[in-house]
C-alpha cells in the first residue's frame, strides 16, 4: 500500500468512526516511511487510538494517547502529508480538557472528534 492509499484509508476510516481501523490502515505505512513523515503519520495514528480510547470508555488511555499525538502533530505544519492538521489544532485544547474532566470523574466527551481531510488544491 502506498502512502496515499494508507493516507485514503485512513480518513474513510476515520470520517466512519472506524477509529481502530483506521490506525490500523497507517501502520504498515508508518513503519516504512522517513522521518518526518514518520512522525506525523504516528501522530495520527495515535490520535486515532485516543479516539478509539473515547469509543470504548477509557478516559486514562484517551488522554494519553492524545498527549503522545499532541507532541508529534502540534510541531507539524498544518499541511504535512497534504492533509488539512487545522481542525485537529483547532479542537486539541478542548479535546484535551474533555478528556482530563473525564478522567478526573467528570462526564464522557460529548462532541464529536475533529474530522480530517485533504488539502483543498486551488
Amino acid at each position: 500500500m502506498t502512502r496515499d492509499e494508507g493516507l485514503d484509508a485512513f480518513l474513510s476510516l476515520y470520517a466512519d468512526g472506524r477509529y481502530w481501523d483506521a490506525h490500523e490502515a497507517l501502520e504498515a505505512v508508518w513503519r516504512r516511511s522517513p522521518a518526518p513523515d514518520m512522525v506525523v503519520l504516528h501522530g495520527l495514528i495515535q490520535w486515532a487510538v485516543a479516539m478509539e480510547h473515547v469509543r470504548r470508555g477509557n478516559p486514562r488511555g484517551a488522554r494519553r494517547l492524545l498527549v503522545k499525538s499532541w507532541a508529534k502533530l502540534e510541531p507539524a505544519p498544518s499541511d504535512a502529508l497534504g492533509l488539512d492538521l487545522r481542525p485537529l489544532r483547532a479542537a486539541q485544547p478542548d479535546v484535551a480538557a474533555a478528556l482530563a474532566r473525564w478522567e478526573a470523574g467528570g462526564p464522557a466527551p460529548a462532541a464529536p472528534p475533529p474530522q480530517i481531510a485533504r488539502v483543498e488544491r486551488t
